[in-house]
């Protein structure tokens, strides 16, 4: 641009060549006239040099104004920085437009910029989201790499980075090293920072790109998450499975959420909501149990960020809290129909003496009375117990003492008329947790109980719920990894008003779901470095399994923890969003599974709070503003000097544009 200094040669002819000729007129006798006409000359030369000065002084400030002046990596070359590390925050955030174009493209401008200003034998490596350099490349290597590269999961934060770096520095023995790093910084991106040891033989650079979610253009929905829900008649027969979503207005001027969900194909359901900025509101579809076995997908309408409108959903198995249920109660029975979380399965005595196990299947087993069971039923449930099977048991109180299932034995004690509010202690019991609407304090309803068996201290049960007279209400014991409940009151006398209270419920279904498998999640997230719970039970001997789908197959590592809960470790593996199906060398059927890009960075907004969380971290940061002007790296100094060049054209060109205003005025009057 510095070639436009030489349009400073147009004013300086134009004053040059802009001669009159003058013609002499012999006039008698008139000195002063003369004098005064050779002083009005020399004041129009003086006007005329000051013109040119001021033409000339405008054009060179808008020469120098639109030649950009800023500060470029080659300074760095100058310090001696014979090794540099570009670091590009190039997450799915980077993909929208804004004003200046695509964010990816104007980062990628900047840091091409800054290779051609490094000396050819400057050492470079690459770290991003998606693709980093193990080795030292040269600037332009490093360029031809830059072609290739696109936006994708943020799977790494500042926070790793920052040690990569000083990885880099101390293993390498590079005495003197400048890292620039380009980000948009969402929170996501920040998160995690903490202060490190300095290191004055790294010079940090960071360009910030703005990120504002209602500047995007087309609007952005986010559709953030999906369940299902089973509904249930009195007879506990499967009326059908509800499909829920959540779609999220996340920015701009969208009005309305278009949702389908799609199976093979084919579109179950379709539908179209209005919703108002910042709001989130629910979708919900009726899906068959064919339907629900196969791979799902929920489609969100196409807006200006289109990484967080599809989510792939796992076919479901086995979501629900399997409950056998021994004897019959019309409370019990009027649970089963208002949980849907709990499946009812009737057990008899019988069943043990038909073949196979009754009680496979199940996570939970509930017994109301005094139930005797054969020799060889007692073994298979003492080993189901064992196994991770949950026992709750209610006695009534016209069948005396308790009768103890697993130990085939009555229990020692007797029953007493109580008449006792509940204990709040012992509904701050783990195994509550997150139960209630309510939070817990002293000034909350508790029922009554009217009678209950009290057992005595020989017997080997813990006591989680009592009375506020001290008799034990509810009462556990561990066997292996199983455990038994007993509730010590006739649920149709004693606790009457129990089961007309808001309690019974959540209480009753905490005890029965408390060993079986509750996060069963209906799709994982790529580069989640966690741990997702599989859909459904697969055995898995610590052997790999493999993961196949998208054209590809790969090893998955499968860990089982203390409560026989199956996982898998989701690590660089799959690559991409879409179905897979994981088969164990243990199962002979596959398992589905399904992947998405993360939400994290749904909500498209710089964190404003960045610079703050910078001088947390204890490094002396350069920071720039990539504003996609210019393909250069700007510093905030150089930016107020381009501002001084713009008002100074504007300064001398509007001085130039009043000195021949005032020319044009006089010269008018001498025509007078």
């Amino acid at each position: 641009m510095l070639w436009g200094l030489l349009l400073l040669a147009i004013p300086l002819l134009i004053h040059l060549f802009q001669f009159h000729r003058t013609k002499t007129i012999y006039f008698p006798g008139v000195f002063r006239l003369t004098q005064r006409l050779q002083q009005a000359r020399q004041q129009k030369r003086l006007q005329h040099w000051l013109v040119l000065v001021s033409r000339m002084l405008g054009i060179a400030c808008m020469v120098f104004a639109f030649a950009m002046p800023s500060c470029n990596d080659q300074q760095a070359g100058n310090k001696g920085y014979s090794h540099v590390v570009l670091l590009m925050d190039n997450g799915f955030s980077l993909s929208v437009e804004s004003s200046e174009g695509q964010m990816l493209e104007q980062a990628k401008s900047q840091a091409y910029a800054i290779l051609r200003d490094l000396p050819p034998e400057t050492q470079v490596k690459f770290i991003s989201q998606t693709l980093q350099t193990d080795v030292w490349m040269s600037p332009s290597q490093l360029s031809t790499l830059l072609d290739t590269l696109s936006v994708g999961s943020q799977r790494f934060t500042m926070a790793d980075w920052i040690d990569r770096v000083l990885i880099i520095q101390q293993e390498s023995g590079v005495r003197s090293l400048a890292a620039i790093l380009f980000s948009d910084v969402q929170a996501g991106f920040v998160r995690g920072l903490r202060k490190v040891q300095s290191n004055p033989n790294i010079d940090w650079r960071f360009v910030q790109f703005d990120l504002n979610a209602a500047e995007i253009k087309g609007g952005n929905l986010s559709l953030d998450t999906a369940w299902v829900v089973s509904q249930f008649s009195a007879d506990n027969q499967s009326e059908g499975l509800l499909l829920k979503a959540k779609v999220s207005h996340r920015g701009g001027d969208v009005k309305e959420a278009q949702l389908q969900l799609l199976v093979d194909g084919k579109t179950l359901f379709a539908q179209t909501k209005a919703l108002g900025a910042d709001e989130t509101i629910e979708f919900e579809g009726a899906v068959s149990a064919v339907d629900i076995a196969k791979p799902l997908e929920l489609r969100l309408g196409a807006d200006g960020f289109v990484y967080d409108n599809n989510l792939f959903l796992h076919p479901i198995k086995t979501w629900q809290t399997s409950v056998g249920v021994f004897g019959s109660d019309r409370a019990l029975d009027a649970l089963f129909s208002a949980q849907p979380l709990l499946k009812k399965r009737v057990v008899s005595v019988g069943d043990f003496t038909a073949k196979g196990n009754p009680l496979d299947g199940l996570d939970a087993l509930v017994s109301i009375g005094a139930i005797k069971l054969p020799v060889n039923a007692t073994i298979q449930l003492k080993q189901k117990v064992e196994e991770g099977l949950t026992v709750l048991q209610f006695v009534p109180a016209a069948s005396g003492l308790p009768w103890d299932i697993i130990a085939q034995r009555g229990l020692s004690g007797a029953w007493k008329k109580a008449d006792h509010r509940m204990a709040l202690a012992g509904l701050n019991h783990p195994v509550f947790q997150g139960a209630f609407a309510e939070r817990l304090s002293d000034k909350i309803q508790l029922p009554n109980i009217q009678s209950a068996f009290d057992i005595e201290a020989a017997a080997d049960f813990e006591t989680i719920i009592q009375l506020e007279g001290g008799q034990p209400l509810l009462v556990s014991r561990n066997i292996e990894n199983g455990t038994q409940w007993l509730w010590l009151s006739d649920l149709q006398k004693g606790s009457q008003q129990f089961l007309n209270s808001s309690w019974y419920l959540p209480v009753v279904t905490q005890l029965l779901a408390s060993k079986s498998i509750q996060d069963k999640p209906l799709y994982g997230v790529l580069f989640s470095k966690q741990l997702v719970s599989l859909p459904a039970p697969m055995k898995t001997d610590e052997r790999a399994a493999q993961l196949i789908g998208q054209g590809r197959t790969s090893v998955v590592e499968l860990q089982t923890n203390s409560e026989r809960h199956t996982s898998m470790y989701v690590g660089a593996e799959p690559s991409m969003p879409g179905h897979y199906q994981l088969k164990s060398p243990l199962e002979k059927n596959a398992v589905g599974m399904s992947f998405n890009w993360p939400r994290s960075e749904s909500n498209l907004q710089s964190d404003p709070d960045w610079k703050a969380k910078f001088d947390q971290v204890g490094l002396s940061w350069t920071s720039s503003m990539g504003d996609g002007k210019s393909p250069i790296l700007q510093n905030e100094p150089l930016k107020v000097l381009w501002r001084l060049f713009i008002w100074g054209a504007a300064f001398f060109f509007a001085v130039e544009v009043l000195l021949l205003f005032m020319q044009s005025r006089k010269k008018s009057k001498e025509n007078q």
